[in-house]
């Protein structure tokens, strides 16, 4: 293969590496965040120390409570005959004594412990539904916050209807669910196959380079890029979604701290994909002919040469910085981190070799 074929070849799977390693993250993001059962309790208890969620919570559980019966039926019983009309006016006026007991209470270290265990039930049924549960399909996924709810009531002296449907509030049913099953399969294929097709991608595009320092700066640039650009779409996303939020009447304080909650991980795995990507690029101009290169090369041939065990001691404390720091992607996982090892090993090797060849080529 000629060298400009071999260039050509090298420089559109980068291209395509970096179209991937989008999807691949988007798709990583997607699939933690609707299956991994504790992020999703970690994203619904981040999300209620938001004051504006707060507001929200209270504002729905006040109305919650003032719509049912209990208040009403409290006044009327306390009421004399004759002024017990005044009680639905007096119960609407509640709402506000209500609102501001709920604030109170969701500050509270219980309302914290009843949310988390109301999210962890209502995602587990979210993932017994998508592996097939038939005796939950037709109910849906119900956020239950009838306890939440009670402790409320109790707080103001009444007790909350039991029968009604006050405090459930209905996630998904119906049709809505064949499509959600769908979309979770795709997802959990998507995320491995993305990952693999980015991986033979980049070794493809290093390896069909001419120069293959020249490779790993390509592939450096990919994954930087491709970081860059998710950080840039959730910024816009942002706005796109918290506008059409608002415009649907919802609190533009909420919606904000939502989006910016919820995306935080996609903003974390984005943020890791630039910083490999940057050490990619070290990594490749390194090894280049440029030189400056060639100059931190002669720096470092004595270290390298002579004491090799220790530049690489080195060069792993500072990956294990990284990897603490959570700045690499899937810092958190074991085929990651021995990968990881693995390249800066590989790494460190094919530079002392080539400082020895250069070294031998001076003398």
């Amino acid at each position: 293969m000629s060298p400009i074929l071999r260039r050509t070849t090298s420089s559109i799977l980068l291209v395509l590496a970096c179209v991937v390693a989008v999807v691949a993250v988007l798709g990583a993001w997607a699939d933690r965040q609707l299956l991994d059962t504790d992020q999703w309790v970690d994203t619904s208890s981040r999300l209620l120390e938001e004051s504006a969620v707060q507001d929200a919570t209270a504002a729905y559980l006040s109305d919650q409570l003032v719509q049912g019966p209990a208040i009403r039926a409290k006044l009327e019983a306390g009421l004399p005959p004759r002024l017990q009309p005044l009680a639905a006016p007096l119960a609407a006026g509640a709402g506000e004594i209500a609102e501001r007991t709920a604030r109170r209470l969701i500050a509270s270290g219980a309302f914290q412990k009843l949310w988390r265990e109301t999210n962890r039930r209502a995602h587990r049924q979210f993932i017994a539904i998508v592996e097939g549960d038939t005796r939950l399909a037709n109910a849906g996924v119900v956020v239950d916050l009838r306890p939440q709810l009670g402790v409320l009531a109790q707080r103001l002296g009444v007790v909350p209807d039991a029968t009604g449907d006050h405090g459930t509030v209905h996630v998904l049913r119906g049709d809505n669910l064949k499509t959600i099953r769908k979309v979770v399969h795709a997802l959990e294929t998507l995320r491995w196959v993305s990952v693999v097709v980015l991986l033979v991608l980049l070794v493809g595009g290093v390896a069909l380079a001419p120069n293959r320092a020249h490779g790993i700066v390509g592939a450096g640039l990919a994954l930087l890029i491709a970081g860059l650009l998710l950080l840039v779409v959730r910024r816009a996303g942002g706005h796109y979604v918290v506008d059409k939020l608002v415009a649907n009447g919802s609190d533009e304080g909420a919606a904000t701290a939502t989006w910016s909650i919820t995306t935080s991980l996609l903003r974390d795995i984005a943020g890791a994909l630039v910083v490999l990507g940057v050490v990619d690029v070290l990594a490749g101009w390194l090894a280049s002919g440029s030189s400056w290169a060639r100059k931190v090369r002669r720096f470092s041939t004595p270290a390298l040469t002579e004491h090799g065990g220790l530049v690489f001691g080195g060069v792993l404390v500072l990956l294990l910085v990284l990897l603490a720091a959570g700045l690499l992607p899937a810092a958190g996982q074991l085929w990651a981190i021995v990968l990881y090892v693995l390249l800066a090993g590989l790494g460190v090797w094919a530079l002392r070799r080539q400082v020895e060849r250069e070294a031998i080529a001076d003398a």
